[in-house]
């Protein structure tokens, strides 16, 4: 819904104006203005993309049956609803302005195949690239003869490298986003009910999934783990909030002290339900899955109070806070894309560690999380330089020193313009 600003009738003459005075300009009409930058949701996204890092980390770095990293996992089980949270948000609010009366966007296509190709690109490079890694790393001959098979079966299931699965989810939700947005404009004034109903169909997809079972190989894109339909509460979550998004700040921080209290007690409560399952013959490995109804409101409370941090976060003045965190979101998804590379590698030397390393899990956890984060960052940068960035990360290749940063969100920031209802 774009604006225009007109001057007056420039063939109107002004009263007391000379009538042989030149006629003013045409009117000229004023674009509308580019949606305000939200600094919070890019610190978050750097924040849980380290969080994505530490669970790959202490989920491979210790024993796949070992208690305690199955007990640390199971509540950090929030990265993926919040990246397709933020997702959401994001390509919302940076749409909305071009949703006409019809609940349509303008431009369609061209918008479309410009999403896809964002994230597309780098699936189809960093699936064919953990293939080749995956054959290295355990070559057999029968392997290599079906390389071709395995690659593009992994592609179409999100297998090739196992945090593959997000970005096949994030083409799936860029394909169908005008009927998502569609969605949104035909249910204004009942998102209530568009969240409460979204809630309850994930509620029940994560009991499915957990307690009777999950759809996998040719079913994992269409209603498994690789799916759309296993996450479509958080991008629904994600497109509500951004429409209204300052109703949802104001909530937050204005209870700041429940949603902090909320997640201390729904984490107590998902780590007692795991020693439940552990105490009744569950297996640590699957009591601590990703794919179970404790994941929901647990997600919801984190997402809550990441905000809240990342609120905090976004208003440092200090200028190397201000450059380190333009830089670190700038390159969040390459770190996303690059680390169970490197943390591989990690792996391999963690075995050459001598025994009296396995003594000190939590101390070795820790060392490899901070090399794999931190070399993923460097991995990234270097990527960011060359003209193949936007193919390998998803960014346009940063020459220059990257400007300064947004200002922060005000305390209680100005209604977003959306015809939210």
């Amino acid at each position: 819904m774009r604006t225009t600003a007109q001057s007056a009738d420039p063939g109107a003459p002004r009263p007391g104006a000379d009538p042989a005075a030149p006629p003013t300009r045409a009117p000229v009409a004023v674009p509308a203005a580019r949606p305000r930058r939200l600094p919070q949701i890019d610190v978050m996204r750097l924040i849980v993309c380290f969080f994505v890092v530490a669970t790959h980390v202490i989920s491979n770095a210790n024993p796949m049956q070992a208690v305690a990293s199955n007990a640390v996992v199971n509540v950090l089980h929030f990265t993926r609803q919040a990246f397709f949270f933020i997702s959401a948000l994001v390509l919302v609010h940076s749409t909305w302005g071009r949703v006409g009366t019809d609940g349509r966007l303008a431009e369609e296509a061209g918008q479309l195949r410009k999403r896809v190709s964002v994230l597309g690109v780098p699936y189809l490079l960093w699936s064919a690239f953990y293939v080749l890694l995956g054959l290295v790393t355990a070559y057999s001959l029968w392997a290599a003869k079906r390389l071709w098979w395995t690659y593009l079966k992994g592609l179409v299931q999100g297998t090739d490298g196992y945090h593959m699965y997000f970005l096949l989810v994030s083409v799936e939700f860029a394909v169908v986003f005008p009927l998502f947005v569609r969605l949104l404009h035909a249910t204004r004034g009942h998102h209530g009910l568009l969240l409460a109903v979204s809630g309850g169909i994930e509620l029940v997809l994560m009991g499915v999934y957990h307690y009777v079972g999950q759809p996998e190989d040719w079913w994992r894109p269409f209603i498994g783990e690789a799916s759309l339909t296993a996450y479509q509460f958080w991008v629904v979550l994600g497109g509500v909030a951004a429409l209204h998004f300052d109703r949802m700040h104001d909530w937050l921080t204005r209870h700041a002290r429940l949603v902090v209290g909320a997640l201390l007690g729904i984490t107590a409560f998902g780590t007692a339900l795991f020693f439940w399952e552990l105490s009744i013959g569950e297996q640590p490995e699957y009591a601590g899955r990703s794919m179970q109804p404790m994941t929901v409101p647990l997600s919801l409370a984190t997402i809550g109070a990441l905000y809240l941090v990342s609120v905090r976060i976004a208003a440092l003045r200090a200028p190397w806070a201000q450059r380190a965190l333009v830089v670190g979101t700038y390159l969040s998804f390459g770190i996303y894309l690059s680390h169970p590379a490197i943390l591989t590698g990690l792996l391999y030397l963690q075995q050459k560690l001598p025994g009296g390393m396995a003594f000190h899990p939590v101390a070795t956890t820790t060392v490899i999380l901070v090399l794999d984060f931190v070399a993923s960052l460097a991995v990234s940068h270097v990527l960011s330089r060359t003209r193949w960035s936007k193919a390998l990360i998803g960014r346009p290749t940063r020459r220059a020193t990257p400007a300064a940063r947004p200002a922060p969100v005000p305390a209680e920031p100005a209604a977003v313009r959306a015809a939210a209802g």
